[in-house]
């Protein structure tokens, strides 16, 4: 079932209106020419997404036929798409508080996450599926992975993207225990709960002695960040260099670090 985006019908209501049934002379309301077009592109653009994402199903269904007939050999994930064609094959999904990064954000926080690795650090993207991309495109690193919900990013790379249930916190697979370097986080939701099951995840497989976080998300939740987020490695937190930009959200994004110096993260990376 598709949403049609609010801002595209507007209804006007009225508690006491002057029209009775019979003003319309039974023939129902029509829309202007305007809202019809706006709808044509919202239905095409859709059906564009679809069969974009459609094709990246086909091939990794093929790469996977293709491992098994070999043996189940194992073989290199396919070289990660940019964040425009990201952007294009996958929609937002608002029921999962899904609002993508823009292009350039999403290069600089790539860019700087990878400043803090070495070619065998371990980086979990967490809820942060446009990150995850924009890392692997720009300079991919085997000990990345996606810890994400939604299951359409498993076509991106199979072998390094893990399914992730919030609320399943201590579930996730043994070989990061202990052993990430770098977690950056994107809560979905705005609010201690979410936090806190997070967290719980987070303290688990975070490096304890050289673990640094990136956290991204909305300063409208400011207080309750620095008091669940207040230990090492998890924090306490820094305001780094880097502004968060992503459309659809009213609230002001900021990024956090919560290692010592985390306040020159990103200021000197460019596009």
């Amino acid at each position: 079932m598709m949403n049609v985006p609010a801002t595209m019908l507007h209804i006007s209501e009225s508690p006491r209106s002057s029209c009775t049934f019979s003003s319309f002379s039974g023939s129902p309301p029509r829309l202007s020419a305007d809202t019809l077009a706006l709808l044509d592109s919202f239905y095409s653009s859709k059906a564009e997404e679809e069969q974009r994402f459609n094709d990246l199903a086909e091939k990794a269904a093929s790469r996977v036929a293709s491992l098994a007939l070999n043996g189940h050999i194992e073989e290199p994930d396919p070289p990660m798409m940019s964040v425009d064609e990201y952007r294009l094959a996958f929609g937002e999904d608002w029921q999962l508080s899904q609002f993508w990064y823009s292009t350039e954000f999403a290069t600089r926080l790539a860019k700087s996450v990878r400043a803090l690795c070495t070619p065998t650090s371990k980086v979990a993207f967490m809820c942060c599926p446009t990150g995850f991309v924009a890392f692997q495109h720009t300079n991919p690193l085997d000990g990345a992975r996606l810890l994400e919900f939604d299951d359409r990013f498993r076509v991106l790379a199979p072998s390094k993207v893990i399914r992730y249930d919030l609320d399943e916190p201590d579930v996730f697979p043994e070989d990061l225990r202990g052993g990430v370097d770098v977690v950056i986080v994107d809560p979905p939701f705005l609010n201690e709960t979410t936090n806190a099951k997070l967290i719980q995840t987070i303290s688990q497989i975070l490096h304890p002695q050289r673990g640094k976080l990136v956290l991204i998300t909305s300063n409208s939740i400011e207080d309750v960040l620095r008091r669940l987020y207040e230990k090492p490695p998890l924090g306490p937190l820094r305001l780094t260099s880097l502004d968060p930009e992503h459309g659809g959200l009213a609230n002001e994004f900021c990024c956090w670090g919560s290692w010592e110096g985390a306040e020159d993260f990103g200021k000197s990376i460019t596009e």
